[in-house]
């Protein structure tokens, strides 16, 4: 687990909102406090859907190389809705945003890391951003469904957080 100090909030809250950069990860929740506060699930609800919307679904995840399983919003998709509860003139006095990464890409990260630790054995790679008293932070995590003493896969997870930070131009310090 590594927490790091967002250093332009201005410019990470561009490139969260505005930008693409955080596109693709998955997205568990978002709580948002404004003059209310807004608690948005990230958890597909699949009984909302047709059966034909949710073949649509995993045809388009197939055709996209993704996985459908993962039963989690695109951050793409509700960004729209995060968006709109955020703008104005004043800024939020709390939020806070679950990210996990997407099974494709934690497929790429094991392919490029040496470590023992399977796709199987992986819960999920969580990224928590979260802005409190004015301080934005990230906060990476690895949760593993097997008990282990092999800490290689949280060194590899928060080294990629970083270096995704620092890919997108986002300042930030490690504390």
């Amino acid at each position: 687990m590594r927490l790091s100090k967002i250093t332009n909030v201005k410019l990470f809250m561009n490139k969260l909102l505005i930008e693409n950069a955080f596109d693709s990860f998955l997205i568990s929740e978002a709580i948002i406090k404004t003059g209310n506060t807004f608690v948005i699930d990230g958890h597909i609800n699949e009984g909302f859907y047709s059966d034909e919307e949710i073949s649509e679904m995993r045809d388009e995840a197939l055709n996209d190389n993704r996985i459908f399983s993962e039963k989690l919003s695109r951050f793409i998709q509700l960004k729209p809705f995060i968006l709109s509860t955020i703008k104005g003139k004043k800024t939020p006095s709390y939020f806070k945003f679950s990210f996990y990464l997407a099974l494709e890409n934690v497929d790429k990260l094991l392919a490029l890391s040496d470590t023992t630790i399977k796709r199987s054995d992986i819960d999920g790679l969580s990224l928590i951003v979260k802005f409190s008293d004015s301080e934005l932070t990230c906060t990476s995590s690895v949760s593993l469904n097997i008990f282990t003493t092999d800490k290689s896969i949280d060194k590899v997870w928060d080294d990629m957080v970083l270096k995704f930070l620092a890919s997108h131009s986002i300042p930030y310090e490690v504390l």
